[in-house]
């Protein structure tokens, strides 16, 4: 655990203060630092820079300093290769990060000293039928919506190739355990346990009488048909990626052979980080 990968927000920590502080405090304890390329020239402690990919396969684990986005981020890069990662909390609500950034230094020096914990974290990939050679994966969520304001979309949904429900809906929302205390959760969607292999499926806003969430077993394979003909249908992971769809596409989502390894320092539970991000915050 000597090799230390940092990717920063750079819209959380402008000026670099705390990334400076973390790699100045890491280079003197001998470890070798690594940074994205886009940050050469911004540092002048000695490091080494690579491309995203290449941090994540190099580094031995990740420092992630920025809020939950940068955390999904990163996740879909790190899985690839196994790479786990510390969030830092540098945003609003940051229920993705082990430790304030107050505490980051603390929390780095545990890891080092090989006193924490790693939580396998499911994700699900997803591709449209008949391109599955372009799959999308994701932490959190998949979600198909219209860009569109106030256009519903007609949905189709099938588990496993059996006929679940037809909806019209502002969208659809796919969701991993982890996911389920973000959009899902927005959307009156169920909570699940992150040590739990499952998949929610919560419609979003759906013009429907009786339409519930259905919580699936993580081996179900899930297709969903568009059946709208809008032209700006699409296909988002994570909030952050998404591709466009046509009528008459079939998106079919899954659990993904990837999982993100998330390192707990904190020693609190699930239950004790959704009381004190859920319940007891105050804005």
């Amino acid at each position: 655990m000597k090799n230390i990968g940092i990717m920063t927000n750079t819209e959380k920590d402008p000026a670099l203060r705390e990334t400076l502080n973390i790699v100045r405090w890491a280079s003197d304890r001998g470890c070798n630092v690594f940074l994205p390329e886009t940050m050469q020239g911004r540092v002048s402690i000695p490091v080494k820079y690579f491309s995203e990919d290449e941090l994540c396969q190099n580094a031995d684990f990740i420092v992630v300093l920025g809020g939950d986005g940068t955390i999904l981020r990163a996740a879909r890069c790190a899985s690839k290769y196994g790479t786990p990662l510390l969030g830092v909390n540098f945003g609003t609500l940051g229920y993705l990060a082990d430790v304030e950034k107050n505490h980051a230094i603390e929390a780095i020096e545990t890891v080092l000293n090989g006193k924490h914990s790693i939580e396998k974290r499911m994700m699900l990939e997803a591709y449209i039928s008949g391109k599955e050679e372009e799959k999308y994966i994701c932490l959190n969520e998949m979600s198909i919506t219209n860009s569109v304001f106030s256009r519903m979309i007609t949905l189709s949904v099938t588990v496993n190739d059996n006929y679940l429900n037809t909806v019209k809906a502002d969208g659809i929302i796919v969701s991993t355990p982890t996911g389920s205390t973000a959009y899902n959760l927005s959307a009156g969607g169920p909570i699940l346990s992150p040590s739990t292999e499952l998949i929610s499926i919560t419609h979003i806003c759906p013009h429907a009488l009786f339409s519930r969430p259905f919580v699936l077993s993580g081996d179900d394979v899930i297709k969903v048909g568009i059946k709208s003909r809008y032209t700006s249908i699409c296909l988002s992971s994570d909030g952050q990626n998404s591709v466009a769809l046509e009528s008459g596409d079939t998106v079919v989502i899954k659990k993904s052979r990837y999982y993100t390894d998330i390192i707990k320092t904190s020693g609190l539970s699930f239950y004790e980080i959704l009381r004190k991000k859920m319940v007891e915050v105050r804005i």
